[in-house]
């Protein structure tokens, strides 16, 4: 995940900062002093959530939360205070929660966890499909990654679904005769980097999220034959022709299981 953090007083920052570093579903943080700084941010970048001290020079968390939200609906606030009766002023803003300080860090977790399970209203129509072969869409134009290892690992990413796929997984499947070692695993970091720089591009890298040690698909944010085929949509099962991602060696387990759901 994307986050930010709004306090006024650069101690704060620090602490926060020192607080999540080992959080590894942190993406990138970015840390500012001043609202109008992070409002400016905002425009040219995204964020998942926002953590908002609420009581700062020249304006509230909850205004600053206002003008966040105005540039990115999709924003998910928490705010920050060591005045709980302003809980109340947060659910105003459709705020997910608050932390007290002094805060924990496992406070600051729970948030996290919390702010994963939100979903965000999609930007742009996301379709994915799958039977026979690997076609993703967006807004009607078919996105084009070319017979890559990128367009390989989105795949498989879309394969295990919410089950998620490790960086071992990911070597086992798209390069079985390499060993998972330096080598290797940096091939995958440079391969991942790649899929996500062209998901940008198109306008739907949120559709990726890292949490832990695994890569997921949030299979909110996409239409796909698979998931509604899985779901017993009975119009998919009657497409499905018993082919399924037939590029891919590593897609016949799902295959068959496809097949053993239509028979």
């Amino acid at each position: 995940m994307r986050v930010i953090y709004v306090d006024d007083e650069k101690p704060a920052l620090d602490n926060f900062r020192l607080t999540v570093a080992d959080f590894t579903e942190i993406d990138s943080l970015e840390l500012f002093q001043n609202g109008d700084d992070a409002v400016e941010w905002m425009k040219k970048h995204t964020a998942d959530v926002a953590f908002l001290d609420m009581e700062m020079p020249g304006g509230n968390g909850i205004t600053l939360a206002k003008r966040l939200k105005a540039v990115n609906e999709n924003l998910r606030v928490v705010f920050v205070t060591a005045y709980s009766q302003f809980a109340l002023d947060a659910f105003g803003v459709d705020a997910i929660g608050y932390i007290l300080k002094p805060y924990t860090k496992q406070e600051v977790h729970k948030e996290l966890r919390k702010a994963a399970m939100v979903r965000p209203l999609p930007a742009k129509r996301v379709v994915i499909d799958t039977m026979p072969n690997f076609v993703v869409s967006v807004d009607g134009n078919v996105l084009t990654l070319g017979r890559t290892k990128p367009e390989e690992l989105l795949a498989l990413l879309v394969d295990h679904g919410e089950a998620g796929v490790t960086v071992g997984e990911a070597i086992a499947c798209l390069w079985p005769e390499r060993t998972n070692d330096d080598n290797t695993q940096s091939l995958y970091r440079v391969t991942f980097k790649r899929l996500m720089d062209a998901l940008k591009e198109a306008g739907i890298d949120d559709i990726i999220v890292s949490e832990g040690r695994k890569k997921y698909i949030r299979m909110d944010q996409v239409e796909c034959d698979l998931y509604r085929m899985l779901s017993g949509d009975s119009e998919v099962a009657k497409r499905y022709a018993g082919e399924y991602l037939r590029e891919y060696s590593w897609a016949e387990v799902r295959n068959a299981q496809l097949d053993s759901l239509k028979n």
